[in-house]
Parts: C-alpha cells; structure tokens; sequence
C-alpha cells in the first residue's frame, strides 16, 4: 500500500506559502555564506603568497607571529643552513610595507603598498608571469605589477614609470596574486633594486637582514627531518618550519588570536537565528493550519513519533528547498564582491557543506519546537 506524503502535501498545499518560507530559509543561508565566505577570503588572501613560495621549509624569525609584522634576521642564518647535507639552495625574500607608498599618476596621492624582493637569480616564486621576466628583473629599477592590485593606484601597465618610496621605477611586466586584508596590492623587485630603494641605516646593507628564507631541499630528503636537523644546526633567534607547517600557523594566527574570525563566525550564528525564527514561524503556522487533521490521526491511534516524524520531514524539505537558491545567490554576491575587492571571495565546496549542515539543523530544531503543539494536542478538546 502507497504511503502518503503527508509532509509535501503539507508543505505544497499553499505555494504562496511555500515560497515565502523558502524565500526566508534562503536569506539565512545567504548570509550564512557570506560570512563563512568572507572568512575563507580573509584567511585564502593572507597566505595566497606563501602558498606561491618555491620552498619546501621556511626559515623565520622566533620573534615573528604573522607575516605581515616584519621581524627580520640576519643573512647568515642562511648561509648556515645552506651547510647542510639536507638543504640544496636556500634564498632570502625581502618585505617591506611600512616606507613602501606608490603615487598615483592622477591623483598625486602616495599609497602603502607591498613590496616583495628577492635575488632573480633565485627561483623563489612558482608563478609563470613572475619567472618569465627574472632576466629583466636584473636591470635597476624594474619591477613587476600585481594586476589584481586595488585600482587606487591608478592603472599601471608594462612600460609605465611609476613612482615608489620617491624613486622612479619601470614596470616590465604583470602578474596575478590578489590582495588581502592587510595589503591592497603587490609589488615585486630583485634585491638591488629593494636596497637602494629602502636603505638602512649609515654603515648597515639592508640586504643583511632578512624577512622570510626558503630552503629548496637535496631528492630524497624528508622535510620534517630536515627541518630537525635544521633547528639544531641554527642559533635560537630563528625557527624552521615546513612550508605547510607556516601556512598553518599563519591561518592560527588570523584564527585564534584575532577577533576578525570569530566577528565572522558570528555572522554566521546570527543568520542560524533569522532562519531559525522564520522557519519556526512557518512551521508553526502549518501546524496550527493542520490541527483539526492532526487531531483525527491522533484520534485514530497515531503516536506522537508519527507526527514528529512528518515535521521532521517538513523540515529537512523546507531547508533543502532554501538552501539552493541560497547557495546560487551567494554565489553571485561572491562574484561581484570578488571582481570589486579583487579578494578570493567565493563558495567552496566545504563553506557549503557546512551550511547545508546548519541550515538543516536549523530546520530541525524550529520543527521540533513548533511540533511541541501537536503533543500536547488533546482530540476530545478540539472536537
């Protein structure tokens, strides 16, 4: 014998209804994903860089907690690691944010900018467009562009002079890394070119202190033992990581000793509540539509699971119908947030599992609190 969807037909037997209550669902998961998305974007854009280092161990200063403060060491740091039967290259890269400030052509306003250098001799990046212009980069004053910089700098192009730190440099080509919330957009330069640009103190190279070193180990070596090895043969005022070990102690940082993460994650909380008010609300409704019915089932011998178990169902209906319209919505946002910001906003496939996971939660809960009615439901009162 053929059941009958009681719950569908519950659910579908006003459209109206039902299209405000999936309407409703969906602007939770929106905003659910939005902020979750946000987040990702905060935490993808700040490591996007290391992720594009040539490295498989990083060498830092102890004193360093996040990339984005500079805590340099000195040079000799790497030419001791580089005595290591493990390590076949190691090579310094070079950050400066603070005295770093790019005029813009039209405007005249000089805006931060982060500049990244290294020796073009070095394959420090794993990006083509970087790679292919390294024999330029070996002239002075050259630099290269990041096109998904903020346009506030104006536009810069191949062969346009801009003006940095008060020194003129060319721009010999572009390439795509993407900003963060930190830095609004990139530069990169060799070595030369960053030291005369950001000089150090009378008597002192710029170049003899370093902020990031990347070691390239010799075939067959395990990073993790090469980096004890490392650790032993280096002084204290460094650490030595994996390079996947450094990308995860950067996203801990933006994680757990931030407010930003959680700010986010509470979004994320306050989406949870709307959708729970308005499904509760819809469902509810149902269930006082329904009464009269629900009191003949129970007069004919249903038990209270059965009903519990049909508003579940509306409810696990009700979330999966808001849920994808929701998800294509956010979807588009991210887009257009991504082509303004040039941050790496976008759904990912984890992002929307896990608000599939709360928006159905969220149903659940709404539908077991309105279902509460039915319970308590007495067919001799009613009738």
């Amino acid at each position: 014998m053929r059941r009958t969807p009681l719950a569908w037909l519950n659910l579908t037997h006003n459209r109206r209804r039902l299209a405000l209550a999936a309407a409703g669902v969906g602007f939770a998961v929106l905003l659910m994903c939005m902020e979750l998305s946000f987040r990702d974007a905060l935490f993808d854009s700040t490591v996007a860089v290391l992720r594009q280092m040539n490295a498989d161990l990083v060498i830092a200063s102890r004193a360093q907690y996040t990339i984005i403060v500079g805590q340099p060491f000195p040079h000799r740091r790497l030419v001791q690691a580089r005595s290591s039967e493990a390590v076949a290259a190691a090579y310094p890269l070079y950050i400066e944010t603070k005295r770093s400030n790019l005029k813009n052509p039209l405007t005249g306003e000089a805006l931060p900018i982060r500049v990244l250098a290294f020796n073009p001799d070095d394959p420090v990046f794993n990006l083509p467009a970087v790679n292919e212009h390294l024999h330029d980069l070996r002239l002075p004053d050259r630099a290269l562009y990041d096109r998904k910089s903020k346009p506030e700098y104006g536009e810069v192009l191949p062969g346009t002079s801009i003006e940095l730190a008060g020194s003129r440099l060319q721009v010999i080509g572009l390439f795509s890394l993407g900003t963060d919330f930190a830095n609004d957009g990139n530069l990169i330069t060799s070595d030369l070119t960053f030291s005369r640009l950001f000089p150090a103190a009378p008597g002192e190279n710029p170049l003899d202190t370093v902020d990031i070193g990347l070691v390239k180990l010799n075939p067959g070596w395990d990073k993790e033992e090469a980096a004890s090895k490392l650790r032993e043969r280096l002084a204290d005022d460094v650490a030595v990581f994996t390079l996947e070990e450094y990308v995860e102690r950067e996203l801990n940082f933006w994680k757990t000793s931030t407010p930003i993460g959680y700010i986010f994650w509470l979004g994320a909380l306050m989406g949870f509540i709307v959708g729970g008010v308005i499904c509760y609300q819809i469902l509810y409704t149902d269930v006082s539509d329904h009464l009269p019915e629900f009191a003949t089932l129970k007069a004919m011998g249903y038990a209270n699971r059965y009903f519990i178990w049909v508003i579940l169902q509306e409810s696990i209906l009700l979330s999966l119908l808001g849920f994808f319209p929701g998800v294509a919505a956010s979807e588009l946002v991210c887009r257009a947030v991504a082509w303004l910001t040039n941050l790496r906003v976008a759904v990912h496939t984890p992002t929307a599992v896990a608000v599939l996971s709360m928006s159905v939660l969220m149903c659940i809960v709404s539908g077991l609190i309105a279902v509460r009615r039915v319970m308590k439901l007495d067919p001799a009162e009613l009738f």
